[in-house]
C-alpha cells in the first residue's frame, strides 16, 4: 500500500449508516450534472454544469444532524439549440473559471424534516435546540439552483406508500410522493422515491399561459441514505407539446467516510470561516456604495489571516475563497453574484450595562462561584498581536488586587490551549479558560473585550480594543468597586480563593 493510502485510511473511517442515523464526522460526496436548455424565440441556448455535492455532519444530537451541505458548479459546455442565432447560441467555454459555490448548514431531523441553520456567531459555533432555524429555499422554475438538497427526500409518517407533502411557497401546489419499487443501485438494493408537483393546469394547458412540472426520482438505501437523485424541472407555454424549458439535475453518490482528529477540526474551521464571513457580507451589500472599500478590506483581511493560519487542502475550503472573491468584488464596486450562503447570521444577544451578567462555566471555573466579589473578564484571541497587551494587563490587576477579586481571562475563537502557551511564553500566572461557553451570552464578536462585573452580578463596564489607557481605566472601575461598602464587607470577612489557573 502507498504513502497516500495509508494516510488516508489515518484520517477516514467507513461510515455506513447502520440505522439511517447521521452520525458526527460522516461525509458524503455526490457527483453529476445540471443541464439547462431553453427554446423561446430570442432565448435559444444551452448550459451544462458538472455537479458536486458534499454533505459533513458537525454536530449529532438526540433526535437531528447538523451538517454542512457544500454545493459546486463548474462550467462544462455551452452548445447551440438548433435555429439559435449564433450571438446567443453559446460556445465552448475556453478556460474554466472559478466554480459557483454556495455553503449551507442544516438541521437534518430523524422523522426525514429539513431545515435551513442559522447559529449564533462567532466561531467555533455552537449548535442547540434553539438554534434559529427557516424552511428550505424553494426550487426555482426558470433555471438550475445554487444550492442541491434533493438527497433528504421527504418521508412517509408511516407503512403508506404515498404521501403528500405541502410546499413551502404557498403558491404552488403539494408534492406527491410515492414507493416506486426496487432496484439495485452500486450493488445496493435501493428503494425508488417518486415525487411530482405541477400547476394546476399541467394537464389541461391553455393559451398564453405558462404550465410546469417537477418530478423527483431518488433512489434510497434500506439505512436511508439517498445513493442517486435525478430531477427534471419542465415549463410548456401555452399548448404547445414541445418543453420551452428543460433543466435536468443528476448525481450519484461517489463517496462517504467519516474523517477523524485533525482532519474533522480543518474541515469544521473552513466551514465556519465562510459561514461568519458570507453571514457579515450579507446585511453589508445593502449599502455597499456608501460604505466605501474598508469595511471589506477589513474581512479581507481577516479572511486571508485564516488561510494562512490553516493547513489548505480541505474540501470546504473553496467556500472561503468563494466568500474572498465577493468581499474583493464589492470592495471594487463591481456586481455581487449569488451568496454563497442563504442564512443570515442571527445576531449575537449582547448583556448591556447594568444587566445581570449571564452565568457559565468553563472547566473548573463557574461565574457563581465568585459573585461576592468584583470580577474582570477578558476575552482575548490567541496568536494575536493584542494578546500579549490584554493578558498581561489582566496579569497585572490580578497581583495588585489579589484575592479580593477574580481575574479571568478566556479564549476565544481559537483553542485555549493556545492561550495557555501564550501565557506560559510571557511568563504570567492570570488563569486561562476556554471563553466558547460565554460568547454567545456576551455576544463577543471581537477582541480583545474587557468586562467588569459588580458584586452585584450586574454588568458595570466593557470595553473592546486594547491601548495604552486601558490597563489604567479597567484598574480605575476596580478600585471604584472595591472602595464601595458593599464590595468591602466586613472586616476579617472569609474570601473564596480565585479560580485555578489551567495547567
Amino acid at each position: 500500500m502507498t504513502s497516500v493510502g495509508l494516510l488516508s485510511l489515518a484520517i477516514f473511517l467507513p461510515a455506513a449508516p447502520p440505522s439511517g442515523r447521521l452520525e458526527r464526522g460522516d461525509e458524503f460526496t455526490y457527483v453529476g450534472s445540471v443541464t439547462e436548455t431553453v427554446d423561446r424565440p430570442g432565448m435559444r441556448f444551452k448550459r451544462a454544469h458538472g455537479l458536486e455535492v458534499r454533505v459533513f455532519v458537525m454536530e449529532r444530537r438526540d433526535s437531528w444532524s447538523d451538517a454542512a451541505v457544500l454545493t459546486q458548479l463548474r462550467r462544462t459546455d455551452d452548445g447551440p439549440v438548433t435555429g439559435a442565432l449564433p450571438d446567443i447560441s453559446g460556445s465552448k467555454v475556453s478556460q474554466a473559471g472559478p466554480p459557483a459555490v454556495r455553503l449551507d448548514l442544516i438541521r437534518i431531523h430523524d422523522d426525514g424534516r429539513v431545515h435551513l441553520l442559522a447559529p449564533l456567531g462567532p466561531a467555533p459555533l455552537r449548535f442547540a435546540n434553539d438554534t434559529p432555524m427557516r424552511a428550505l429555499p424553494v426550487l426555482p422554475l426558470d433555471g438550475f439552483a445554487p444550492f442541491e438538497f434533493g438527497m433528504f427526500p421527504p418521508r412517509q409518517k408511516g407503512p403508506e406508500t404515498k404521501w403528500s407533502v405541502a410546499s413551502t411557497d404557498p403558491a404552488r401546489p403539494p408534492e406527491s410522493w410515492s414507493i416506486n419499487g426496487h432496484d439495485f443501485i452500486q450493488s445496493e438494493r435501493c428503494t425508488q422515491l417518486i415525487g411530482i408537483q405541477q400547476s394546476l393546469d399541467w394537464e389541461k394547458p391553455r393559451g398564453g399561459l405558462t404550465s410546469w412540472q417537477r418530478t423527483e426520482e431518488v433512489w434510497t438505501s434500506e439505512h436511508g441514505l439517498a445513493r442517486r437523485v435525478h430531477r427534471t424541472i419542465v415549463q410548456r407555454d401555452g399548448i404547445a407539446t414541445e418543453p420551452a424549458v428543460r433543466i435536468e439535475v443528476k448525481y450519484d453518490l461517489q463517496e462517504q467516510g467519516r474523517p477523524i482528529g485533525r482532519t474533522y477540526d480543518r474541515y469544521r474551521s473552513d466551514i465556519e470561516a465562510a459561514h461568519l464571513a458570507s453571514a457579515e457580507l450579507l446585511p453589508l451589500l445593502k449599502d455597499a456604495a456608501r460604505r466605501g472599500p474598508e469595511p471589506f478590506r477589513q474581512r479581507i483581511a481577516r479572511l486571508d489571516d485564516h488561510l494562512s493560519a490553516t493547513e489548505p487542502g480541505t474540501p470546504y475550503r473553496e467556500a472561503v475563497l468563494a466568500v474572498r472573491r465577493q468581499l474583493e468584488a464589492a470592495r471594487k464596486g463591481e456586481a455581487i453574484p449569488i451568496p454563497t450562503s442563504a442564512a443570515p447570521m442571527a445576531p449575537s444577544k449582547r448583556c448591556k450595562v447594568g444587566e445581570e451578567a449571564p452565568g457559565f462555566q468553563s472547566g473548573d471555573f463557574r461565574l457563581s462561584d465568585v459573585r461576592d466579589k468584583p470580577i474582570v473578564l477578558v476575552f482575548f484571541m490567541p496568536g494575536q498581536v493584542t494578546t500579549e497587551p490584554a493578558i498581561t494587563i489582566a496579569d497585572a490587576i490580578q497581583k495588585k488586587c489579589g484575592p479580593r477579586i477574580a481575574v479571568v481571562t478566556l479564549a476565544v475563537f481559537r483553542k485555549v490551549e493556545e492561550g495557555i502557551h501564550d501565557r506560559d511564553r510571557l511568563k504570567l500566572t492570570v488563569p486561562v479558560y476556554d471563553g466558547s461557553p460565554a460568547v454567545g451570552a456576551y455576544g463577543i464578536d471581537t477582541f480583545p473585550r474587557f468586562l467588569v462585573i459588580d458584586t452585584q452580578g450586574k454588568l458595570k463596564w466593557t470595553f473592546a480594543g486594547v491601548g495604552n489607557e486601558t490597563g489604567f481605566l479597567v484598574k480605575e472601575q476596580v478600585e471604584g468597586l472595591l472602595a464601595s461598602p458593599v464590595a468591602t464587607g466586613s472586616p476579617g470577612g472569609p474570601s473564596k480563593p480565585g479560580p485555578r489557573a489551567r495547567q
